[in-house]
């Protein structure tokens, strides 16, 4: 029987709160700007613009604009691999700007199934140079275990050196062409403009789950683990499975303090599992370790039950996974992310 606490099986699509839904298909293509150097008009702009989207052709989309083009991970996505294409534009509308020098455009794009309307505001340049004002959305990614953010064919694999911010700190904000777009191979959803606010539009990526290669690899991570942390000289190792706090109950029935002389020694590797995080716990879309078998370690040192005489001891220890998070990247990359706060004890109460 499975463990119940491995995650469900993958969802079949991205199920994203905020997707601009398509309504029913009821208009057809109309001809889109393409023939001379320079559209004409407002409308022909924001078309030719959307044609150009919607055939990858990111650099000649970039050329009716003023956006100011990001650069590093936040341009991840400005490339043709990411853009679902396939749709048509179908209507084009505009009217009378809030300023003179301004023209408002609604702009109607379908595919099979559906269509989407987008608002976009086109302005005079220099030379009366009609050019699309800041037409770029802003979307951010919701950080989880799962490293890899993955619109259409692109990819981004997130790295940092510190992994515990990267996993729970600020969202992964990146900058996409208006147009259509599948994220996490989720069904196509329309990404036309920005919110109202200015704010950027939240995605949630579907629950992390293993790969094969990456649920076989978590063990190899964990006892590569332990085998480092067995090194330290110390009661509670940083971002071990394991500690004492100071106090050790010995086989004989001593409580003794004042540890010194440490040395961590493995009997045997405990079997590693991935579960769920608990969300209020640590957030959103977050795995960690779970050991079905605890393993063994013993802890060697000398103590004091009265500070007048210093004891040898060796007490049997186990190993804790709550505080380790799994970091997954690719298809067969793992890692392990402490969460900053050392076990309390994993020694007391040990036969």
């Amino acid at each position: 029987m499975p463990d119940p606490g491995i995650p469900r099986s993958r969802r079949e699509s991205a199920r994203l709160g905020w997707v601009v839904l398509f309504s029913l298909l009821s208009l057809v293509p109309i001809a889109v700007w393409n023939g001379v150097d320079e559209p004409d008009s407002p409308s022909e702009l924001v078309a030719a613009f959307l044609e150009a989207v919607s055939e990858g052709e990111v650099d000649r989309a970039l050329s009716y604009t003023d956006a100011s083009v990001p650069t590093g991970e936040a341009a991840a996505f400005l490339h043709p691999d990411a853009i679902d294409g396939g749709w048509d534009v179908l209507e084009v509308t505009e009217r009378e700007g809030r300023y003179s020098s301004e023209t408002d455009v609604t702009a109607t794009i379908g595919r099979d199934g559906g269509t989407a309307v987008g608002h976009f505001t086109v302005r005079e340049g220099f030379d009366e140079e009609l050019v699309l004002s800041d037409p770029l959305v802003k979307v951010a990614v919701t950080p989880g275990s799962q490293l890899s953010v993955r619109i259409g064919e692109r990819v981004d694999d997130r790295t940092s050196t510190d992994m515990l911010t990267t996993l729970v700190g600020q969202p992964w904000t990146y900058e996409l062409l208006p147009g259509v777009y599948r994220f996490y191979g989720g069904e196509p959803t329309a990404v036309l403009e920005a919110h109202a606010d200015g704010e950027a539009i939240t995605v949630s990526p579907p629950a992390p789950e293993p790969t094969p290669e990456q649920a076989m690899a978590v063990q190899t991570r964990v006892n590569e683990l332990i085998d480092r942390c067995l090194e330290y000289r110390l009661q509670a190792p940083p971002g071990c499975p394991f500690s004492t706090d100071g106090y050790v109950d010995t086989p004989e029935g001593q409580r003794l303090e004042e540890l010194e002389d440490i040395e961590w020694t493995l009997v045997e590797y405990p079997l590693a599992a991935v579960v769920e995080a608990d969300p209020e716990l640590v957030g959103q879309n977050l795995l960690q370790l779970r050991f079905t078998e605890p393993g063994r370690l013993e802890l060697h040192g000398t103590g004091t039950e009265d500070r007048d005489e210093w004891i040898e001891f060796t007490t049997p220890c186990r190993f804790v996974g709550s505080e380790l998070l799994v970091v997954l990247s690719g298809d067969d990359e793992v890692g392990l992310a402490p969460l900053g706060t050392p076990e309390t004890d994993s020694c007391r109460g040990t036969a």
